[in-house]
């Protein structure tokens, strides 16, 4: 079975015109947070389905989507068929895992997880008509989690859009949901000056935005540089660019500057220390050789920054480089 990793948005989408009586709220309890590692999502969903199938004898895994703690879903159960979850109460359901342990004294609901987690619930309540169910309604368990209070749940997805910002603004913060302020914040579907800042912060830092560049839209290539970016300096990945994003971003950004050599480097020209660091920025090999290959490189670069493609590196295309 193939299994898809999707943000809370992607999910959203393919639920479009689906309609629910119930969306089941569940957490793992094992695996948990420690199993996560960020980068095993198919991994940990495989394994699941494998307890699922080969132990509990169920021809499928349970539920509909898995939310791991980094805020990503990844997919189960096609989204038409009856999952396999609450006992009388499954007919006309969508599922959802939360990857952890939320009893109290172990994993906390936060963060880009809460976020993704009360974005999709809200949803199903608002677009597909469920009723939220918590497994623990009707099961002697826990599920999902004692340190989780379901009308506070129900509350905060039912009211998303108010509080989005400020839930958004815990993940990079580590602030109570209830702060009354939030930062500025740039995510998908952000557009303007601060994008296209952002955006050429991302390629000095070393990410690549080959199809739009520096466009001033928040897409989907740049939210992947976002991911990209906060995966490589250990911050959370949620393709949101909050407080502490945007200061290790500017932090990144800024050591990678370097004085202009004070001549243009064109095809012919024999700087080669100074070509080879052009040529590493635009992904060619570093032969030390402004060649055909670099020149299309370098205008292929330019056009991408909103700068006149004529394959001369001077002042303003070393200063978008470096």
């Amino acid at each position: 079975m193939a299994f898809e990793i999707l943000t809370a948005d992607q999910v959203i989408q393919r639920l479009k015109g689906r309609k629910y009586k119930y969306t089941q709220v569940h957490h793992t309890w094992e695996p948990s947070h420690n199993d996560f590692n960020g980068k095993n999502h198919l991994q940990l969903q495989q394994a699941m389905r494998n307890y699922h199938v080969n132990t509990r004898g169920w021809d499928d895994i349970g539920q509909h989507v898995t939310l791991m703690p980094d805020g990503l879903f990844v997919t189960g159960r096609p989204f038409n068929e009856t999952p396999a979850g609450i006992v009388g109460y499954n007919e006309g359901a969508f599922m959802t895992e939360m990857l952890g342990n939320f009893d109290i004294g172990h994993d906390v609901l936060e963060g880009a997880q809460l976020n993704s987690m009360l974005r999709l619930q809200h949803y199903l309540v608002t677009a597909c008509g469920a009723q939220i169910m918590f497994h623990r309604e009707h099961a002697s368990k826990t599920c999902p989690g004692t340190s989780i209070n379901r009308d506070e749940f129900v509350r905060q997805a039912i009211n998303y859009d108010s509080l989005h910002p400020t839930l958004v603004a815990a993940a990079h913060t580590n602030q109570p949901s209830s702060s009354t302020s939030s930062p500025h914040l740039l995510q998908l579907g952000d557009n303007g000056p601060d994008v296209k800042k952002l955006q050429q912060y991302l390629m000095k830092a070393g990410e690549r935005l080959p199809k739009y560049g520096a466009d001033g839209n928040f897409g989907k290539e740049t939210e992947a540089a976002v991911r990209s970016f906060q995966t490589k300096h250990g911050l959370a990945v949620d393709g949101i660019v909050g407080p502490k994003t945007k200061a290790k971003l500017e932090a990144v950004a800024s050591t990678s500057n370097r004085p202009y050599p004070g001549h243009m480097i064109k095809r012919g020209s024999t700087d080669t220390n100074n070509i080879k660091l052009i040529q590493a920025r635009v992904g060619v090999a570093a032969d030390g050789i402004f060649g055909p290959k670099t020149e299309a490189a370098v205008k292929a670069f330019q056009r991408s920054h909103g700068l006149g493609a004529d394959g001369i590196v001077g002042p303003k295309t070393w200063a978008a480089m470096f």
